[in-house]
């Protein structure tokens, strides 16, 4: 549901910046804060694997399910 001329007006003046700029700030913040996740599931999947912790048939598919999942968060984000 999108605002009338009216309300994204009075969304202006009270705000100081218009109703777009709040999507956008929305927008960033959720990708940026998921590509954080996914860096740090990736290096700790890395770490595990290089000392030996974690077994190549856990890591392998975890980090396929960690690129899958950003991929389809920023998709319906994005979209």
């Amino acid at each position: 549901m999108s605002m009338s001329g009216v309300q994204a007006s009075a969304f202006q003046a009270a705000g100081g910046f218009p109703p777009s700029a709040s999507y956008l700030l929305f927008v960033g913040f959720t990708v940026a804060i998921s590509f954080l996740w996914g860096a740090w599931a990736l290096w700790s999947c890395y770490r595990g694997w290089a000392t030996g912790n974690l077994d190549r048939s856990v890591a392998a598919p975890s980090v396929i399910r960690i690129l899958l999942l950003s991929m389809i968060l920023t998709a319906f984000v994005l979209s």
